[in-house]
């Protein structure tokens, strides 16, 4: 694939893989080789989980290779390189979250025509969001969809079995939006955050002040009339240049984040 600015349109991921009609990426992990990694972790939308050796997915088939078997109303929401030592957060649209360790004990290994076990149970009218790998010394950062974040030590989160509720990771209102990214951080990464009317924001992490886990967090963008925040990501190359990607008028302002009540009050 050959390199692009960030303006260019790039070309469609078809030209490169072959796709069924209803397919689509879930995520894209960067890889040198098979032995980066013991284990490949798929998660899936109703909180299925399935680790499988990484070395089985050694193949240039451009059809690509069968990863996990799902049910009809499934689909595969995030992937994670992991060692049996690692682990992992998983956090749900409705604000809960489990955290578990990925050794074998837990999450045993499986092939890749398998479907996985259950890594977390939701309460009617929940589904997870992301997944990510645990690194000690860090944050858990949260956004909603009306563009409210909060950035909790990853302490805060025990370690807990598989297959449950979990504890809350963020407290959700309904003028402050639904739960729309939820990342493992460190203070000095960088987070881009996609909104509705295709503005790419990007700021620091350390802009949101630390807070425990239960609680509503802080404005962090300023949104406009109709646009809302879609997904976020890790920066993987920060840099000194402006911190507001082109795009619509989202913004996002360090002077312009204050701590939020928990009475439901906005700002």
């Amino acid at each position: 694939m050959p390199e692009a600015g960030r303006d260019a349109r790039g070309q469609h991921v078809a030209n490169l893989l072959e796709f069924q009609p209803d397919e689509s990426i879930a995520q894209v992990l960067t890889l040198r080789d098979y032995g980066q990694a013991p284990y490949l972790v798929l998660a899936t939308k109703n909180g299925k989980v399935k680790k499988t050796k990484l070395d089985e997915f050694d193949s240039n088939r451009s059809r690509g290779l069968i990863a996990i078997n799902l049910q009809e109303d499934d689909e595969v929401i995030g992937a994670e390189l992991v060692s049996p030592t690692d682990d992992l957060l998983l956090v749900s649209r409705k604000g809960m979250s489990v955290r578990f360790t990925a050794d074998d004990e837990q999450l045993r290994p499986m092939g890749r025509a398998t479907a996985g076990v259950t890594g977390m149970k939701f309460r009617a009218g929940d589904a997870l969001l992301s997944m990510s790998v645990v690194t000690e010394g860090a944050f858990v950062f949260t956004v909603t969809d009306g563009g409210f974040a909060k950035r909790t030590p990853v302490e805060q989160y025990r370690v807990q079995n598989r297959s449950g509720l979990g504890i809350k990771a963020m407290k959700l209102v309904d003028a402050r939006g639904a739960l729309a990214g939820a990342l493992v951080v460190d203070a000095t990464d960088e987070v881009l955050a996609v909104t509705s009317n295709g503005g790419v924001i990007r700021s620091r992490v350390d802009e949101v002040n630390p807070t425990s886990r239960d609680t509503m967090g802080v404005r962090y963008m300023n949104l406009v009339e109709g646009d809302v925040v879609l997904g976020i990501a890790r920066n993987a190359e920060s840099d000194d240049g402006d911190d507001e990607l082109e795009g619509d008028e989202a913004t996002v302002s360090a002077d312009e984040t204050t701590e939020a009540s928990d009475a439901g009050t906005t700002s």
